[in-house]
């Protein structure tokens, strides 16, 4: 495992937003960003055609954003991936634009010392009211996802791979899952409130990704150890005979 070179008051951050339509909200995302005291950090929004007056805001901040665009896109992750392409930091933050980013990069700066470690904290869940969610143990991670809004990823991930637009709305649990069986990459929790997540509104939390059900088991072999990935088969197959069943949905969350 390496270290970053640099010292961490050099450590520089690409704050990547994605938005359409975000009127209501972008306003109060931007000043969350762009209200930290510590020195390095680039924000980056990529707009998908807007019709709405985001781009109104986005015009009246343009000299504090380091790079905008507003064109159509296939989704939200060929959004994100658009802005990976632009980002020159070593740590990449993916935040929502009606999420808050809450903490103080310049305390975050000094625990973020391995370069290929996947660092996460958590973020505060406004529609159920609590923090989300805690260390990903193998198996935690198996059965759902770190929140997005969370984690610090090292730009060596968005060297590697990119968002699979495969998966409309669960990209980022597949691209974790990736990473968490590349032995390059190391997860590592930091007990650190990230931000300020809106789950009510979040893509992920309305709509559910069938194409990342259909392949979940496929995706838990390939990425599991052997026990975790029959652990949670069994529990999968066992939805999936309920569903037939008249049972409604596929719970990946047991």
């Amino acid at each position: 495992m390496t270290s970053f070179s640099e010292e961490a008051h050099n450590l520089k951050f690409s704050i990547i937003t994605v938005v359409r339509n975000g009127v209501r909200t972008l306003k109060t995302c931007i000043e969350s960003v762009l209200s930290q005291t510590y020195e390095h950090v680039e924000f980056i929004v990529i707009d998908g055609g807007s019709t709405d007056g985001t781009l109104d805001i986005l015009r009246d901040y343009d000299n504090r954003i380091a790079y905008w665009i507003s064109e159509s896109d296939a989704g939200i992750y060929d959004a994100m991936n658009k802005g990976t392409r632009h980002a020159t930091g070593e740590r990449i933050l993916f935040l929502g634009s009606d999420d808050i980013l809450s903490a103080d990069l310049r305390k975050i700066a000094p625990l973020l010392i391995h370069a290929d470690t996947i660092y996460y904290g958590d973020a505060y869940w406004r529609g159920r009211q609590r923090l989300y969610d805690g260390p990903f143990s193998t198996a935690k991670l198996a059965r759902k996802n770190i929140c997005q809004q969370a984690i610090f990823y090292p730009c060596s991930v968005f060297a590697k791979y990119a968002f699979n637009l495969r998966y409309p709305f669960q990209a980022d649990w597949e691209l974790n899952i990736r990473c968490y069986s590349d032995p390059q990459f190391h997860f590592q929790y930091i007990p650190v409130q990230v931000s300020v997540y809106d789950d009510i509104q979040g893509s992920s939390s309305l709509k559910r990704d069938h194409t990342l059900e259909q392949d979940y088991i496929a995706l838990l072999w390939r990425h599991f150890p052997w026990p975790v990935a029959l652990w949670r088969t069994l529990i999968a197959v066992g939805g999936r005979t309920l569903h037939k069943a008249g049972w409604k949905g596929m719970n990946l969350e047991r």
